[in-house]
């Protein structure tokens, strides 16, 4: 079945053939002018980034030649590839725009080749060009909605364990209460298991929320100039009760977590600080979930950039997984609870800074995740 969306008639397939046959030739001064326009265009674009790399190539497939004239396999390629490299609102943004600035390289030479009948022929395109953003617009929707279902599935699983803890205490000290024989003792144990599980229920839809205005692109950064040892510290106190509940240990640079850390060395670094606060809990919480015995903060303070990697000692992450871990909703099988929303919203505060996430690991020697900070941003970012 064909994807294309606005019709193509006999004669416009005929001059698109035409007009795919004559830039074959000139294929790879395209293809230079089109990744020249493509960096101008992109604030904050760097080269030695793999990711971009990926995503430049991968579109680049999307834009070959349809000198062959089999339309409707052009179609499904833009259909069934285009949502592989647009999963967020910004790399379908610009997906779009890399269509439009194809078609801005290609000019010069449709004019060298079609210069008596022009005007057909960026008609013709431009049927063309709306048959692309139509099918992508679809695709990305299609998706989005895929990924709604998936978020509300996700989050009514997570809020029911805890709320089922809350109400089936909350009956158990009711019938106690009513016929005598409930205890102080037994009194205490149960609001706390119902406070623990308010908690976690808040916990759950915060994280939640704040995924939605990260995903939304719509963020504004709040720039300020901060001690980036003091965002550790204050990440990883936050989690210090969840910590002693198990005999693991939190040390940050070397120093382990009491109540104050003295002798830290500052580490000063401009940037969001309550998304970075975030990101950095996020680390460490996920650290502790898998962790035997420690999880270690550490800070290295390079010339441009800050370097935070929190590393347990668990049992890791298999090799097949961690290039897939900073996925939406993406939960290594057999894996603990989770939303799957963690480390996504790290990558994302990552890329708000222009800045990196990535993990490593090795086997049973448990796994790192780094996050690499700029020292310096815009203000008006």
């Amino acid at each position: 079945m064909s994807k294309e969306i606005v019709s193509l008639s006999p004669d416009d397939k005929k001059l698109l053939i035409e007009i795919a046959a004559a830039m074959t030739k000139f294929e790879e001064e395209i293809a230079q002018k089109w990744d020249d326009l493509f960096v101008k265009s992109s604030n904050g674009l760097k080269e030695s980034d793999r990711a971009i790399k990926n995503f430049k190539e991968a579109v680049w497939l999307l834009l070959t030649s349809l000198s062959d004239g089999d339309f409707d396999a052009y179609f499904n390629r833009i259909d069934e590839k285009g949502i592989d490299f647009a999963k967020t609102k910004e790399q379908y943004e610009n997906l779009i725009l890399s269509f439009h600035l194809f078609e801005e390289a290609t000019f010069p030479y449709l004019q060298k080749s079609f210069a008596e009948k022009m005007k057909i022929v960026l008609t013709t395109l431009d049927h063309m060009y709306h048959n692309v953003i139509a099918i992508l617009a679809r695709a990305y929707f299609r998706e989005m909605e895929k990924e709604r279902e998936m978020f509300v599935n996700i989050l009514a699983h997570d809020l029911k364990n805890p709320l089922t803890v809350i109400i089936g205490y909350s009956e158990l000290m009711i019938e106690r209460s009513r016929t005598g024989t409930l205890s102080k003792d037994k009194e205490y144990v149960y609001l706390n298991m119902i406070k623990d599980s308010g908690v976690r229920m808040r916990q759950l839809i915060d994280s939640t929320l704040y995924y939605g205005k990260l995903k939304s692109g719509k963020y504004s950064l709040i720039i300020s100039e901060f001690d980036l040892a003091n965002i550790a510290w204050e990440a990883a106190s936050y989690l210090l009760t969840e910590a002693e509940k198990t005999p693991i240990s939190i040390h940050i640079n070397g120093h382990e977590l009491r109540e104050e850390v003295e002798g830290m060395t500052p580490v000063m670094i401009m940037g969001d600080r309550d998304l970075i606060l975030r990101g950095v809990g996020n680390y460490i919480s996920n650290a502790l979930k898998y962790a035997s015995s420690m999880v270690e903060v550490s800070l290295q303070e390079r010339d441009e950039d800050v370097l935070i990697s929190v590393k347990d000692d668990g049992s890791g992450i298999p090799t097949d997984h961690i290039d897939l871990i900073f996925g939406d909703y993406y939960m290594v099988p057999g894996g603990k609870p989770g939303t799957g929303l963690g480390l996504p919203s790290v990558r994302m505060i990552a890329d708000l800074h222009n800045g990196k996430a990535w993990a490593e690991s090795e086997g049973e020697k448990g796994s790192t995740f780094y996050l690499r900070l700029p020292k310096r941003q815009e203000t008006g970012h």
